[in-house]
């Protein structure tokens, strides 16, 4: 064997190698990884739907479409545990990576950093929610982008199923079309070669339909909670809500978010969002089909925090690096289609912006992978959640048939889902497992007590309620064995949980006993 075919053999091994690894990694993860709350929440829901109408129902109030949820609903029976969830979450992600592994044009060193980095390493891989599917979604279109030229069934399945996944999985459904519809009117060469096959109106057509229907129905989905959305801001012009939303677009790139309350901070966050935004802009311009797709897939985003809804982790902010990522795939397929009429007294500047990106863009990869290695290792130190570790313990003690209070509704059902049991929610004044927001009350952690004592007066027949409450109703100045009195109820401090990464799931565990019959 040649030493050209050797080496050959070398890069091949290493280039299946990367992948593999990041995949097995990610497996290892996701099964040792504790669900919290918001992921909680998506399986409970599938769990206790009895049919697809009753799941519709559940879901609604999430003010999610029923995508993911629909998702879960189909492999629920596969264990009947949270790991069917997490299984399929984990194929999901590495779909995406195997598909931008695979397809996407970049060099196999910047595939490598993004692959192990914060978004498809972590944030979208081994939190199971409905972020994965906009990331797979995306990363099809852009790979099927080119088969445009023959069918836009591919491309018009991608967009509608991004308006069934997330609302602000919208800006890249809206991406992904206005670029088609860009392409399409500019492109006479696309028009001649799509134009020349057989069935091109059927396509056409179907095509249309399967973007109106699916878009129409998410749309549905996300009007269902219209009246608790409410817009955050409109004119007259708002100048922190513009900074913080500019904010998120440097969060998008640096995973940095400027503090809201200095205006400091936000002066100059936004300052290195709109360079950013210009370096890019800059580089993608050798696409008009990148440049559209960034513009508008940002724009759409831009307005969306500002007007609507500013997100708040880097789940939501990590749509614009999406954006980012999939105007560049395009970009860089696309490289031969030119934008040559830049005004010269500008020229220059994009030139030296466009040689500056690469840099940039690569510090950008750099700061995800240390990020997303970061979290990957504090995962098998620190859990999401402590809800794990309290049904454990609960379960040891034998106490998992005895009633259960938990406060508060939204958290504690974490605890549900690991017992699989039913818990009284004040907030819901009923039994349940998942957070019902459309019927919930809040309950302030002074009016917890009071709540034990009517649980107690509705149910005569109970004298004895094992209290599940998270940090935010705890009795903190309780240790563990202390008792007080409240009325005619004695509480008596049990245990507590407070290894978890979230802190408002850190669990505290009471008995109270009813000695009104005493």
């Amino acid at each position: 064997m040649s030493e050209l075919a050797v080496k050959w053999n070398k890069e091949k091994i290493i280039e299946t190698l990367i992948p593999v690894i990041c995949i097995c990694i990610g497996l290892i993860a996701i099964i040792n990884h504790v669900l919290w709350r918001d992921e909680m929440q998506g399986w409970l829901v599938a769990i206790n739907s009895g049919s697809l109408i009753d799941l519709w129902r559940k879901n609604a109030p999430s003010g999610h479409p029923v995508l993911w949820s629909l998702l879960i609903y189909l492999v629920k029976d596969i264990t009947q545990t949270p790991m069917s969830m997490k299984i399929l979450h984990w194929l999901l992600g590495s779909f995406a990576i195997i598909i931008f592994w695979l397809k996407s044009p970049f060099p196999t060193w910047q595939k490598t950093l993004f692959i192990f980095g914060f978004f498809p390493f972590w944030e979208y891989y081994i939190i199971s929610r409905h972020y994965v599917i906009s990331e797979l979604l995306l990363f099809l279109f852009c790979s099927t982008y080119n088969f445009r030229k023959r069918s836009y069934i591919p491309a018009a399945l991608c967009i509608g199923l991004l308006t069934n996944t997330q609302a602000l999985a919208w800006s890249i459904a809206f991406a992904c079309g206005i670029t088609l519809l860009f392409d399409w009117l500019s492109n006479s060469n696309q028009r001649k070669a799509f134009l020349r096959k057989g069935l091109w109106s059927a396509d056409l057509f179907i095509s249309l339909i399967i973007v109106s229907l699916l878009s129409i129905f998410g749309a549905f989905s996300l009007l269902q909670v219209a009246d608790k959305a409410g817009v955050i801001s409109s004119f007259p012009f708002d100048p922190r809500q513009f900074l913080k939303a500019l904010g998120q677009i440097l969060g998008g790139y640096t995973l940095i978010i400027p503090d809201s309350r200095k205006w400091l901070d936000l002066f100059v966050c936004a300052c290195l969002a709109l360079l950013l935004i210009a370096s890019t802009l800059s580089f993608v311009r050798k696409s008009k089909s990148g440049l559209v797709f960034f513009i508008s897939g940002s724009s759409f985003l831009f307005l969306f925090n500002y007007f609507l809804y500013i997100g708040s982790g880097a789940r939501h902010y990590g749509y614009f690096f999406l954006i980012l990522i999939g105007s560049l795939w395009i970009t860089l397929q696309e490289k031969n289609d030119l934008i040559d009429n830049e005004l010269n007294s500008t020229k220059s500047i994009y030139i030296n912006l466009s040689k500056i990106f690469p840099k940039i863009f690569v510090l950008c990869l750099s700061i995800h992978l240390a990020t997303g290695i970061h979290f990957m290792l504090n995962a098998f130190n620190q859990p999401f959640s402590a809800g794990k570790a309290t049904a454990e313990y609960i379960e040891q003690k034998g106490w998992e048939d005895e009633y259960l209070f938990g406060s508060r509704d939204n958290v504690v059902s974490v605890v549900s889902g690991y017992l699989n049991k039913d818990i009284y929610y004040p907030e819901l004044q009923d039994f349940g497992t998942y957070a019902q927001w459309n019927k919930r009350k809040p309950i302030k952690r002074e009016e917890v007590l009071k709540e034990v004592e009517i649980f107690f007066k509705k149910n005569e027949n109970i004298n004895r309620l094992l209290l599940v409450l998270n940090r935010d109703s705890a009795l903190l100045d309780l240790a563990p064995g202390d008792k007080i009195n409240y009325k005619n109820i004695q509480i008596t401090a049990d245990e507590k949980f407070e290894n978890s990464w979230h802190d408002t799931e850190r669990f505290f565990l009471y008995w109270a006993i009813n000695r009104t019959n005493d």
